[in-house]
């Protein structure tokens, strides 16, 4: 489940189970033991990353260490994580 929040002009999202590790961020396809429906897991996280990036979009995902757990998605020659400091 993905929680989308709007305020003032700014959007982020808390994406719950969709992302357990940061290299999925890199790697959409990889998935975590707990996917029972892989191929779904797959096209989602890939719908939504994308989604975030290219609406600039910041995240929440709870699975992350707790110092990096806040982000963008970012892409340059591959796509990558972004911590953002509160």
């Amino acid at each position: 489940m993905v929680f989308d929040i709007t305020s003032q002009g700014k959007k982020a999202m808390v994406v719950g189970d969709l992302l357990h590790s940061r290299v999925q961020v890199e790697r959409p396809e990889w998935t975590a033991g707990v996917d029972t429906d892989k191929e779904a897991s797959q096209k989602n996280r890939k719908m939504i990353l994308d989604r975030a990036e290219s609406e600039n979009i910041v995240i929440a995902a709870g699975h992350f260490h707790p110092d990096d757990h806040i982000g963008k998605v970012i892409t340059g020659r591959k796509r990558f994580w972004q911590v953002i400091s509160l």
